[in-house]
């Protein structure tokens, strides 16, 4: 419980003496008898101050500039997981130009997922994406519909099936508007597919927001967002939080700065699909995993989004914390943390 809270400064927790463990794998006894947050530090000086034992753990990402440093010197304190998350492009497919199936592929098979990740901060932060389900999710396969060469899993762009694409739908010369978020990472993803959408024939325009807005922006039709770039992290651990939630008919409310069905996508078929798969959860989720992965495969051939990448998390603690564990839908367990 909460000791002591200053929003400058920090928070203290300590142990609550009402707390009675009543089931060890559901809510295990934690080891902490004290729990220090230390607020004000750029996370330059928080990651020196792990480094230097002055504190055990890092709340931000560690910079990308200090990744290789951490890596090396203190590899045995860095913890890496993959994140539940998919950062992906919504296409609007209900006005031009990616009202066309062909023009919307043609992004599928144009991104290249490598640069990407790349521009979020290389390997050890992200892996390129194809899918919606993240891997190792409930309900993924395998697959890649638009990786060059073919394949199971993304391996490279295919630009010149881009272009091709782009010519046989029509909406070659057409101006896109892409609509990113302005901080540094983001907007810098923004000017590659700036890049890309008019290498392919496209007249492209970027259009950065503020974070506080663009959000909301992205999910209102009434301002006619043609592709954006956007991420969803998971609210739990099931395949209908990411499929159901975000491509659904009923998640399509035009109008609304809470429509977070960004696509505009309703899909008749797919969405009997989902409220099938909804229903197999009722009594096995073996079979309904079976089939929200055929349904992500079912999405991906009509290409209202293209997944780019999910994001990893890393962990950077200090050489006196031992007992790291780390959950998909709570991230690291704080409470089971043990320093000596």
């Amino acid at each position: 419980m909460a000791s002591s809270y200053d929003p400058n400064r920090g928070l203290t927790l300590v142990r609550n003496p009402h707390f009675v463990e009543w089931s060890r794998d559901a809510q295990p006894q934690t080891y902490p008898d004290v729990i220090e947050y230390q607020f004000g530090q750029t996370v330059e000086a928080a990651v020196t101050a792990v480094e230097n034992g002055q504190a055990d753990w890092v709340f931000d990402p560690p910079p990308a500039d200090r990744l290789n440093e951490i890596g090396t010197k203190y590899a045995d304190q860095v913890h890496v997981n993959p994140l539940t998350a998919v950062w992906y492009l919504t296409l609007n497919v209900n006005i031009a130009p990616f009202n066309n199936l062909m023009a919307r592929q043609a992004i599928n098979w144009a991104v290249d997922r490598n640069a990407l990740v790349s521009l979020y901060g290389g390997t050890n932060l992200a892996a390129p994406g194809c899918t919606m389900l993240p891997p190792g999710f409930p309900g993924h396969v395998d697959f890649c519909d638009y990786t060059k060469g073919g394949g199971a899993t993304w391996s490279a762009p295919d630009i010149d099936k881009a272009k091709s694409l782009v010519q046989q739908s029509g909406t070659a010369g057409q101006e896109v508007g892409i609509v990113v978020t302005d901080d540094e990472v983001n907007k810098a993803m923004g000017e590659y597919l700036q890049s890309l959408l008019t290498e392919i024939g496209y007249k492209a325009v970027l259009k950065p927001l503020s974070g506080n807005i663009q959000f909301t922006y992205i999910q209102n039709t009434n301002n006619k967002v043609q592709l954006a770039l956007t991420s969803w992290y998971q609210d739990y651990p099931a395949a209908s939080d990411f499929l159901n939630v975000l491509l659904s008919c009923a998640s399509f409310t035009p109008g609304s700065d809470s429509s977070i069905n960004i696509s505009g996508f309703c899909d008749k078929d797919i969405d009997a699909q989902m409220q099938e798969a909804l229903t197999l959860e009722q009594s096995s989720m073996d079979a309904a995993n079976r089939k929200w992965g055929q349904i992500d495969q079912a999405i991906m051939a009509k290409s209202p989004v293209v997944p780019l990448l999910h994001p990893k998390i890393i962990d950077f603690t200090s050489k006196r914390v031992g007992n790291y564990k780390f959950s998909k839908q709570f991230y690291m367990l704080v409470g089971q943390l043990w320093v000596q």
